[in-house]
């Protein structure tokens, strides 16, 4: 599982994304929605670099996985069915990268910005 939790300078949730590598693999858009389907046509490359971004303007959300994009989406009310505060964690300004290996265990590095 890959497991990602974005933070604010107060170190509340300000967003997240989870990936579950199932027989279909499924990702979690936290505090928005329940899990979905992930493309099966995943990179067949053993290392995968997964990017997450989001533009806070546009609530346009994305995840690809070695520069092949597999989610784009934005975020709303009709998105965000499962947590009406959807906007309550999604607008908050983001300084803290958050990965917590108890439950992320796909990931080896990670890093913000480019690369």
């Amino acid at each position: 599982m890959v497991w990602v939790e974005f933070r604010n300078e107060n170190n509340e949730a300000a967003g997240a994304v989870w990936i579950y590598f199932r027989s279909t693999p499924q990702y979690w858009i936290g505090y928005c929605a329940d899990w979905l389907n992930l493309s099966t046509n995943l990179p067949s490359a053993v290392n995968k670099v997964w990017r997450f971004s989001y533009n806070q303007q546009t609530k346009n959300f994305k995840i690809s996985c070695n520069d092949v994009l597999l989610v784009d989406t934005t975020l709303s009310d009709d998105v965000c069915t499962t947590w009406n505060n959807w906007r309550t964690y999604w607008e908050r300004d983001v300084t803290k990268i958050y990965i917590d290996s108890k439950y992320d265990t796909a990931s080896e590095q990670f890093c913000t910005g480019k690369c």
